[in-house]
């Protein structure tokens, strides 16, 4: 998706983690900037942080959760730069299936992210699994 950046933040090591799982199941995106919000970092400090990383185009910052620093940082810088969206609470899962498409717009991709954690985020229910057959083995 190279018309939209997108930056991957959230506490301790939650942006780093999240780009070791892309990396391995889908490879480096040259798209994708990740910002860990380490311990002893202050809000001015991830300030900075968002700043040196955000360039010119649209921008996307993905955040672990709605009300947190990361959050709270991004939401600002977002009032400030009508270039910039803030999504929380999404997951692995809607970053992978959106990466390789092209939106026209921040709000079709977040709206698109939103929908599809929505989409992953499930229960395992054991009565509609008629035998260990039908689990996959072969994970992902």
């Amino acid at each position: 998706m190279k018309n939209i950046q997108t930056i991957i933040t959230g506490h301790g090591k939650y942006a780093t983690g999240i780009r070791s799982a892309i990396e391995l199941l889908a490879g480096p995106q040259d798209s994708f900037k990740y910002i860990d919000f380490s311990e002893g970092m202050s809000e001015e400090g991830l300030t900075k942080e968002f700043n040196k990383n955000i360039n010119t185009k649209l921008t996307l910052i993905f955040c672990d959760l709605v009300g947190g620093t990361p959050y709270k940082v991004a939401a600002k810088l977002a009032f400030e730069n009508k270039n910039i969206k803030v999504v929380a609470g999404c997951n692995l899962a809607s970053l992978l299936e959106t990466m390789f498409n092209q939106y026209n717009s921040l709000d079709n991709y977040a709206n698109e992210l939103v929908k599809i954690s929505k989409m992953g985020t499930q229960i395992l229910e054991l009565d509609d699994i008629s035998s260990e057959n039908e689990i996959s083995k072969d994970g992902i």
